[in-house]
């Protein structure tokens, strides 16, 4: 169980796991169109880009969002004979931490976070209202990295090279 004196590093925790997750379906879908498309995926070493270069608009590059991602790559897992899919639910979590608010009342806690709708005739509605808890941080950090794993787990059963067997 996380201690809520590390709230803000596990939050962290959790927001990598997120971007790993979404770099893993980039990578995924990457070598795929890449696959179907006779080798033409992202070839570019992304080390040496420079502010101002222009560079071709691939998985990588593109403004696909988690849900999108979500849903192409679980796409692709369908079209390919897999049954299991990452879970679409992350992308609630991954607002809720992106667009949400956290607060506490004090730098030990108790922390909570809300998150607001869109205004609608002046007013907005609560669309989240979570007790960071020790259980809650714990549950979303080993939920988050078990999808990433799963990510890789099914990309090497698909034989992707971007994710080479151990």
């Amino acid at each position: 169980m996380c201690p809520l004196s590390d709230t803000p590093a596990n939050i962290g925790k959790i927001v990598e796991n997120l971007q790993s997750l979404e770099f893993a379906l980039r990578l995924v879908l990457d070598e795929l169109q890449g696959i179907h498309n006779k080798g033409k995926g992202a070839q570019m070493d992304f080390m040496k880009l420079t502010v101002g270069e222009w560079v071709p608009e691939t998985f990588f590059t593109n403004y696909d969002s988690l849900n999108q991602l979500i849903q192409k790559v679980n796409s692709e897992f369908l079209s390919h004979g897999l049954i299991e899919r990452v879970d679409e639910s992350l992308v609630e979590l991954r607002d809720a931490l992106a667009h949400g608010r956290v607060l506490a009342l004090n730098p030990d806690g108790p922390y909570r976070m809300l998150k607001f709708s869109k205004p609608k005739d002046d007013k907005v509605q609560v669309t989240i209202s979570i007790d960071i808890t020790s259980d809650w941080l714990t549950k979303q950090i080993n939920r988050t990295a078990k999808e990433l794993q799963k990510v890789v787990r099914l990309g090497q059963a698909l034989g992707l090279k971007c994710f080479p067997s151990q």
